[in-house]
């Protein structure tokens, strides 16, 4: 027998001989309704408890969810939403290779996913080697001054004549300059060459979060030593190294 239940038995047998016949029944149901409000009361505030406790917990959810959310907003990693072939990740790796072998990582990368963002700009080419590999023939005019001997007849002298001549110039621009420059392919053995394509591939691959929302918009660079005319129209994004990154100013 539980001790609850001799407590009660004994107040029975106390108000059964104490006091008057009747009342033991009363006192028994009082205190079996006592202990009922204590039951009652200890599990309600139990469930209060648990309550609180379940709130507590889905509110922390909800904001590390939020939080989470937040996180993975900021996150703009540029989205490879086009075919990339083995070529195109070799060209890739040149143009880290050719424009910052010589930089730290994250110019390698700035610069990788400025050749991904022009891919996925469509102006630039529709592949990663079309992107590298774009030329842009600008014509310009020179005016040159030259002498001629012209013959007077068949048997005649001749004369001096001098006259301002045209000569138009087709010269082709790379838009990534050592594409124009005609380098060799770097030695499979140089370590520049195996970083550079490292770096390509972690980048296909999704890699550099940070990185990626940094220069999600990147689509122009140059060198710190120059000073280039479009420079003054774009949106000034990171110096790094011996870079400068821009996004079009729209």
């Amino acid at each position: 027998m539980s001790i609850t239940r001799r407590v009660l038995a004994l107040v029975a047998v106390y108000a059964l001989t104490v006091m008057a016949p009747g009342h033991a029944e009363d006192v028994v149901e009082k205190t079996v309704v006592s202990k009922s409000e204590i039951t009652e009361l200890q599990l309600s505030q139990l469930a209060q408890q648990e309550i609180q406790s379940s709130s507590t917990i889905q509110q922390m959810f909800d904001g590390a969810t939020s939080k989470l959310s937040s996180v993975v907003k900021t996150i703009a990693t540029p989205i490879i939403d086009f075919d990339v072939s083995e070529k195109d990740e070799d060209c890739l790796a040149r143009n880290i290779y050719y424009e910052a072998s010589g930089e730290p990582e994250e110019g390698k990368v700035a610069v990788a996913l400025v050749t991904i963002n022009r891919v996925r700009n469509g102006k630039f080419g529709k592949t990663i080697c079309q992107v590298v590999n774009q030329k842009t023939t600008v014509v310009y005019s020179t005016s040159m001054r030259t002498t001629e001997m012209i013959q007077r007849g068949s048997f005649g002298g001749t004369n001096t004549v001098t006259a301002n001549k045209v000569v138009i110039n087709y010269v082709p621009i790379c838009q990534f300059s050592w594409v124009c420059a005609f380098i060799r392919k770097p030695s499979i053995y140089d370590k520049g060459w195996i970083e550079s394509q490292r770096v390509a591939k972690a980048v296909l691959t999704g890699e550099y979060d940070e990185w990626g929302a940094k220069y999600q918009k990147a689509l122009y660079f140059h060198s710190t030593g120059l000073r280039p005319q479009w420079a003054g129209r774009m949106k000034y994004l990171a110096r790094i190294g011996g870079h400068i990154f821009y996004a079009e100013d729209i």
